[in-house]
């Protein structure tokens, strides 16, 4: 089993050498939840050098014609890591293309290892981020332009230099942006916001926006995390921007029991408010304890989320549970997602998204076939009065090579008809990871 050190390791900045290895909240129609079929739409690393990629940890993101985009952390022409995009070929299957090769500059000033998925903006440019390279090597947020020639890379800002600068540094997650909920692309005038894991001024991650201004952009700290007893502490994931420009996130360590908490910063004068702290599982508290993912809202404000661990009392599982914070404040647990010994349900959810109806899709990290993941969906039963969580997929189902993709690392993305589509970081044909469709 898992402990908190792997969480740990999970946010720990990454060189090339020491890696083995968009987010689109689409409000979509519901499907059925009890029959989807799985299809492999990509196996990355289909050569010895894995020049189409190694390794997917963001989402993906997809555009009207119905093309995928993501990113890797490994592989491509320098092994640093690479953008692509998927195009449907019209018959089920579809063609990669890479739009960008990282490390392609000297001293890997264009970035090196992107963890995180990307967004687009109305004239589909893409942006995103990057862990490391840049020109201090803690990471960059770049933006590609599509031109006649192909696509061009900018990097938009470098983050400063080792984990106690103030600007901050190393950014795991990529950027967010008020209405990206709806699917609506970036406008490109409204800010976009981000997080990063070390730096600050107090070294334990920052909260940042970047606002376009002519052809230059303005980068402020707007939160520096902190780690003093009973404060927000650090280990951010990707914030929701929500329909007034408020900042909702949660953290995986701090707060007042030391396990994370979800967090708001007022738009504008992005004053902190904790919503609430999470629980030390050691005490034998069920309400989750290490907030990760990205969390999603419904239309009447209630807010979503996934933690990490807890401790479940009768529920015997300790990986993970769905939460809700309705508009009004209150906090409950919805949904335990370890449902039992050997967590054939899943373990380790990595966010949500939310269908025009209400449902919750996500995925788990672990759990399920051989360990490998899961995909699931929750439905609210007004007769029954409770959520009710249905196994979507057991990732490597086809044993023993999991060809069909093993370790989720990421939620999933929705279509306009329902369709469930993501990646995993490991499994597929070529043992590097995949691009997967969920169809109802």
């Amino acid at each position: 089993m898992q402990t908190m050190r792997k969480l740990l390791w999970l946010f720990a900045p990454h060189s090339a050498a020491t890696t083995a290895m968009a987010i689109l909240f689409a409000l979509a129609p519901a499907g059925s939840a009890s029959a989807y079929a799985f299809k492999n739409l990509h196996s990355f690393c289909k050569g010895q050098t894995c020049g189409d990629g190694a390794d997917p940890w963001g989402s993906l993101l997809i555009d009207q014609s119905g093309s995928l985009y993501g990113t890797t952390i490994a592989g491509g022409k320098y092994q640093a890591g690479l953008v692509f995009k998927l195009i449907p070929n019209g018959d089920g299957t579809y063609k990669e293309y890479v739009l960008h090769n990282f490390c392609a500059r000297a001293n890997c000033a264009d970035g090196q290892g992107p963890f995180a998925g990307l967004i687009m903006d109305i004239d589909g440019n893409l942006y995103g981020t990057t862990q490391n390279g840049g020109k201090h090597g803690s990471g960059v947020v770049f933006k590609l332009t599509h031109k006649m020639a192909g696509w061009s890379l900018s990097v938009i800002h470098s983050f400063c230099s080792g984990s106690s600068c103030a600007g901050g540094s190393y950014p795991r997650t990529g950027l967010t942006y008020s209405g990206q909920a709806s699917g609506a692309p970036w406008n490109e005038f409204s800010p976009l916001f981000g997080t990063t894991q070390y730096g600050g001024t107090n070294g334990q991650g920052v909260a940042y926006k970047l606002a376009a201004d002519g052809g230059l952009w303005d980068y402020e700290v707007i939160h520096s995390f902190k780690a003093v007893a009973g404060a927000d502490t650090a280990l951010p994931s990707l914030p929701l921007v929500d329909s007034s420009g408020n900042i909702l996130g949660l953290t995986a360590s701090g707060g007042k029991f030391g396990y994370g908490v979800l967090y708001k910063l007022a738009a504008g004068s992005w004053k902190e408010t904790t919503l609430h702290n999470f629980c030390d599982p050691a005490i034998g508290c069920a309400d989750g304890a290490s907030g990760y993912g990205q969390l999603a809202m419904d239309a009447a404000g209630n807010l979503f989320g996934t933690t990490w661990y807890s401790d479940c009392g009768q529920h015997s599982c300790d990986f993970g549970i769905v939460f809700e914070r309705t508009a009004g404040g209150t906090y409950s647990v919805i949904d335990h997602i370890c449902g039992g010994i050997g967590c054939p349900e899943g373990e380790f959810p990595l966010g949500l998204i939310i269908d025009a109806s209400g449902n919750l899709f996500g995925t788990t990290e672990e759990g399920g076939t051989d360990d490998a993941g899961t995909a699931f969906q929750l439905s609210y039963d007004s007769g029954q009065q409770q959520w009710i969580e249905t196994t979507l997929y057991k990732f490597c189902s086809e044993e023993p090579d999991c060809t069909d993709g093993k370790t989720p690392e990421g939620p999933p993305i929705l279509d306009s008809a329902g369709n469930l589509f993501g990646t995993t970081s490991g499994g597929g044909a070529g043992a590097n990871g995949a691009v997967f469709e969920l169809t109802p």
